[in-house]
């Protein structure tokens, strides 16, 4: 029979991880602070909780997904939390990004109490959490992995053991470090381009047959040609991510550059209000530093 699972934390990413998992036969109790998350997963066949307490008490494996270190330290370790109400030999699953002093701190105290703890943060935004194409960066023992593996597999077919607990968090930052490095480099050049007279489209065409391709070409018909920036990654998130990496590199002495000048981007975009949205927004920051008319959307005039 298939281990119940839990799911704490139903927002634009935890929502669609948790109904992959439900879709894979995996009975599940949900818990958010906002209850209109839990809707959809209820109407598919999950248990809404009224506690993370109740999502505990119900299930063997508990996924966590929340914004960041203080959220996720709060709600395992405070009283009440989830590591004191956890039954020995459960298995606890951090899916958030966070500082790597995080989940460490976490499998310390969830092995005083016989309970198993994996980080387990993923990539791939919220078109892969819907698409069920996460990577997945597991941290902790292999073992406990190996158990909870069927489940993670339902969010994403790439699920790798990088080491000890710590070492997830480590390489997720370093990833989004040069995803955020890769699609500014990219938006600063296409802005020159739009500049110089260039076409968006042909311009993304052109590199994506060149050596200046890259995933980030991806965001030119998703969100820079229509202007959609509705959050896939937002730039929030990506500020924090960046300043994880940021805090690993002073704690361990290595000279870093290019992450600082992205992370700028981010904080300029946050003072502007823009937050909410999806990185790519900064584009148009970008625009209004080159003192370029913004491209208007399809049909409508400028």
């Amino acid at each position: 029979m298939a281990e119940s699972v839990g799911f704490i934390g139903l927002g634009n990413m935890g929502n669609p991880m948790a109904a992959n998992v439900l879709k894979n036969g995996f009975p599940m109790t949900v818990f958010d602070t906002n209850p209109r998350t839990m809707e959809n997963l209820v109407q598919a066949g999950a248990k809404a909780a009224a506690s993370a307490k109740q999502v505990v008490e119900s299930a063997e494996v508990i996924l966590t997904s929340l914004p960041g270190s203080p959220e996720v330290e709060g709600v395992y370790l405070d009283h009440g939390g989830l590591i004191e109400l956890a039954r020995p030999g459960s298995v606890l699953v951090d899916l958030s990004s966070v500082l790597p002093s995080t989940p460490r701190k976490l499998e310390s105290r969830a092995k005083a109490r016989g309970v198993h703890f994996l980080e387990a943060p993923v990539s791939g935004g919220v078109t892969g959490a819907r698409a069920a194409t996460l990577a997945v960066m597991c941290g902790g023992d292999a073992a406990v992995l190996e158990r909870v593996g069927p489940i993670l597999r339902s969010i994403g077919p790439n699920i790798y053991h990088v080491g000890a607990v710590g070492s997830g968090n480590t390489l997720k930052a370093i990833n989004n470090m040069m995803a955020s490095v890769n699609a500014l480099a990219m938006m600063e050049g296409l802005v020159l381009g739009l500049k110089a007279g260039l076409d968006l489209h042909t311009m993304a065409e052109i590199v994506k047959a060149s050596s200046g391709n890259s995933n980030a070409l991806a965001r030119v018909e998703r969100a820079l040609i229509p202007r959609n920036f509705e959050p896939g990654f937002k730039v929030q998130l990506m500020n924090k991510d960046l300043d994880t990496f940021n805090t690993i590199a002073r704690e361990l002495h290595v000279p870093v550059s290019f992450s600082n000048v992205a992370q700028r981007y981010q904080q300029a975009a946050l003072a502007a209000g823009l937050g909410e949205n999806d990185t790519s927004v900064i584009f148009t920051l970008i625009e209004r530093l080159a003192a370029l008319a913004p491209t208007p959307k399809p049909g409508v005039l400028p």
